[in-house]
């Protein structure tokens, strides 16, 4: 059992064998299945190493049934995503979901080294909310900008219906002034609490996500601030992440992540 369903157990990230998607277009996107690792902060190296290896592993092998894009995050968890189609697709269940015969015994061994860096694991869903998402017109997600900054917003109970003319307000303002970064909102679907909106921006680096900021900032003026400030008032808790894509740990052969 433990050869046959490693995989799951690993990341659970897995798409039909019968798909091809060269690009990742936010067209393909509805839910995402996210698999956060929470790491002890001594064997960061040690899971990262682990990471590596099981890419090399997967490309040797040349699996092509799933894929996962991962992640670091600034409080040691890792997160590996997957976009699925639909909810039916796990519609029996994320282990049938994510089964895969991978019966090989060098997965024993990488199993057994990301177990000891592993301080605990979780599955959770999110949506993708395209119509509150705003994306500019080459504005890169993927290697070119790989730092990433993740905005948890735990809105209160029943301010929903709000909170999304909000956001949708908030991405008209961005097309009036045409802000050359862009924003992708996803909301919570499945293992989180409820209800969550995550807005998540990216740059090269940090220096370059705060200077894009300030010229956005500028940009949207007084009108930015007030719906800023009507925002807040539906929030109840928020919680700021920063970390990393890290495509050198992703398993993705003959894929990417979508511009535009």
């Amino acid at each position: 059992m433990k050869k046959n369903l490693i995989i799951v157990f690993l990341f659970g990230i897995v798409i039909q064998s019968n798909t091809a998607i060269s690009q990742l277009s936010d067209k393909e996107w509805d839910l995402m299945l996210i698999r956060e690792d929470k790491v002890w902060p001594s064997m960061t190296d040690e899971y990262e190493m682990t990471l590596a290896d099981l890419k090399e592993f997967l490309s040797e092998k040349e699996v092509q049934s799933f894929y996962y894009f991962t992640h670091m995050q600034d409080d040691y968890r890792f997160t590996h995503v997957t976009p699925i189609q639909n909810f039916n697709d796990l519609s029996k269940g994320i282990r049938s979901f994510m089964s895969k015969e991978v019966n090989d015994p060098e997965l024993d061994l990488i199993f057994n080294f990301l177990n000891e860096s592993i301080e605990s694991y979780r599955y959770y869903l999110v949506q993708y909310r395209p119509e509150y998402s705003y994306i500019a017109k080459g504005d890169d997600w993927g290697e070119g900008n790989p730092y990433r900054k993740w905005s948890y917003y735990y809105f209160h109970t029943g301010s929903e219906k709000e909170v999304e003319m909000i956001l949708a307000a908030w991405k008209q303002l961005y097309q009036k002034n045409e802000i050359n970064k862009g924003f992708r909102v996803f909301s919570g679907f499945l293992g989180v609490d409820q209800p969550l909106y995550i807005l998540t921006t990216w740059a090269k680096d940090p220096s370059d996500y705060h200077t894009n900021l300030e010229n956005i900032s500028a940009l949207l003026g007084e009108s930015g601030i007030a719906l800023w400030n009507k925002m807040m008032q539906n929030v109840r808790t928020t919680e700021t992440v920063e970390g990393w894509f890290l495509p050198q740990y992703s398993y993705a052969p003959g894929m990417k992540l979508a511009v535009d």
